[in-house]
């Protein structure tokens, strides 16, 4: 492979995941209410304790300068780059990444392509992942990019969070929307919507309830035969996904690959939550030979 991928730290994949993927990783940044930095190697399930104590995180978008250092590390052993941010309806990174990529090409002999992936945890994950495996098998730099345009328009995101105040203050549910996840038992069934911003679907009483609306929002929205992998996501209580991957089983979905919620994304929705990742389309033959 001539080129690297790079994605960040809110794609939510796992570190052997990606080592053996070969994936570089922006670290996005995370602070507590005192101002001070989280360490790089916290666990996320110290993360979750705290929250779960009244603890409030922020992050940080990865500037334009880190952009800029990384890419200029490539591009001066004439590696080309291909990089994945964050949704640009959720983070600023996108034009961060954009403003580098400028003034890398007007330097280097080198290709830089910034893809928006207007997605964030498990349906970045899914995107990152995917284009990763099609470079580890052979892909070259044009056809990943070509996969890429694919996954970022037919990637879905589904999930449920048992409190939206997370959502709430990081300004990405109103008020009156936060106020849903107050009502007993109540929860709030959670998209992202084509700009790439998380969106109030549906809501339902009880968790058996949110993993049929679930699968019945996925089966509407999707026209897979089930065999593209599924991505089921969950933060400190992986049990909660258990009767959701059994109902995905009945309906004909055989492969899955589990994400755990990182520190970035749970800073703004919070230690409860469960959901996935899918396609709207079955990936496209040319591309299969490079996903097995």
């Amino acid at each position: 492979m001539t080129f690297k991928i790079i994605s960040d730290s809110s794609c939510d994949l796992d570190k052997k995941t990606l080592e053996d993927l070969d994936i570089e990783i922006f670290r996005i940044k995370s602070t507590d209410e005192e101002g001070e930095d989280l360490k790089e190697d916290i666990d996320n399930q110290e993360i979750y304790k705290r929250m779960r104590e009244g603890a409030f995180f922020k992050t940080s978008q990865i500037t334009f300068y880190e952009y800029l250092k990384k890419f200029e590390e490539l591009a001066k052993d004439g590696i080309d780059i291909i990089c994945l941010t964050l949704s640009s309806g959720m983070s600023g990174t996108f034009q961060n990444a954009c403003m580098a990529k400028k003034e890398i090409e007007e330097k280097y002999d080198v290709r830089v392509e910034i893809v928006d992936s207007l997605a964030a945890s498990v349906g970045f994950g899914q995107i990152t992942y995917f284009a990763g495996l099609a470079a580890k098998n052979g892909a070259s730099y044009d056809e990943v990019l070509d996969l890429l345009e694919f996954l970022v328009k037919n990637t879905k995101h589904i999930f449920t969070v048992y409190d939206l105040k997370y959502l709430y203050e990081g300004g990405r549910v109103s008020r009156t929307k936060a106020k849903i996840s107050s009502v007993l038992n109540i929860l709030p069934i959670l998209e992202v919507d084509e700009e790439g911003k998380i969106y109030l679907s549906d809501v339902v009483r009880g968790k058996n309830k949110s993993y049929k609306k679930m699968v019945e929002i996925m089966k509407e929205k999707s026209n897979s035969n089930g065999d593209d992998r599924i991505f089921p996501v969950y933060a400190d209580n992986k049990e909660l996904l258990d009767s959701l991957i059994n109902k995905l089983k009945d309906k004909g979905y055989k492969k899955f690959l589990i994400l755990e919620i990182g520190q970035t994304i749970a800073s703004h929705v919070g230690p409860d939550i469960y959901g996935l990742a899918y396609l709207a389309e079955n990936i496209p033959e040319k591309f299969k030979k490079y996903l097995d």
